[in-house]
């Protein structure tokens, strides 16, 4: 059976989103359109996570939240909302405990990186489904760091290929497009930002996440006024991994 994610909001389009959205990685998105049924629901399941619309009401928002921590004091809450002010929430976010205060706005990729990594926490082993989630292009150098990276996104649904070089990169790209493109700097031969320079020059659209061992913001800077979508420093999490390669696999732009 698959992880369930409950979906709690009054508006019709947000639920459709966030359906579209959870289901799309394999998890089980549950809709629900009011507090009350939520209550109800919570008699009878315990989901790995449930979203939360911050409106006011008696059943809604944080109050809502309070009746939920009634049932569950550990179970994963994230609330969503348009104020974007998160320090006037800190007393009430420490208070009840929710893994995570966003706006609502689902073609912002850290929002949607920020919902997956709360999924990811605790299923990082498990495969979700036989789904394919995404084809990804590991280029690395490195044989052990290429190695780890594969296995488990493999194991987590995506079809992955990997590439030694800069070089090998260009060539399998010129073959076939993929979703996403994870590309180390520091390489021997074509450096990662030149290879990341050539992407862009075989297809503007293509879509690269760089990765490196040094948090140097020139370096950042440059990548991001090539083309990179976004940037992962090593050591790296490996669910941190997977929910930035979902969030840009999902995000329209």
């Amino acid at each position: 059976m698959l992880e369930r994610v409950f979906i709690v909001d009054e508006d019709v389009r947000v639920r459709d989103s966030l359906y579209e959205m959870i289901s799309e990685v394999g998890y089980g998105a549950l809709t629900i359109p009011t507090g009350e049924e939520l209550i109800e629901r919570l008699k009878k399941e315990r989901p790995s996570l449930i979203i939360i619309d911050d409106t006011p009401g008696e059943f809604s928002g944080f109050v809502l939240v309070r009746k939920v921590r009634e049932f569950d004091k550990d179970i994963k809450i994230i609330v969503l909302g348009i104020d974007l002010h998160v320090d006037k929430f800190s007393a009430l976010i420490k208070e009840t405990g929710i893994a995570a205060y966003l706006k609502k706005d689902f073609q912002d990729q850290e929002v949607i990186k920020s919902i997956f990594s709360v999924l990811k926490e605790e299923s990082l082993f498990k495969p979700l489904s036989e789904k394919k989630f995404g084809s990804i292009l590991v280029v690395d150098d490195e044989v052990e760091s290429r190695e780890t990276v594969w296995n488990f996104l493999r194991r987590r649904g995506f079809d992955v290929d990997i590439a030694s070089s800069g070089e090998e990169c260009l060539e399998k790209i010129r073959q076939r497009s993929f979703d996403i493109v994870l590309l180390d700097i520091t390489m021997t031969g074509m450096d990662g930002l030149l290879t990341l320079k050539r992407i862009m020059d075989i297809g503007p659209n293509n879509k690269v996440v760089m990765v490196s061992a040094l948090a140097n913001q020139r370096i950042l800077d440059e990548a991001k006024a090539l083309g990179a979508r976004d940037y992962i420093i090593k050591p790296f999490n490996l669910g941190a991994l997977e929910a930035c390669l979902l969030s840009i696999r999902l995000t329209k732009a």
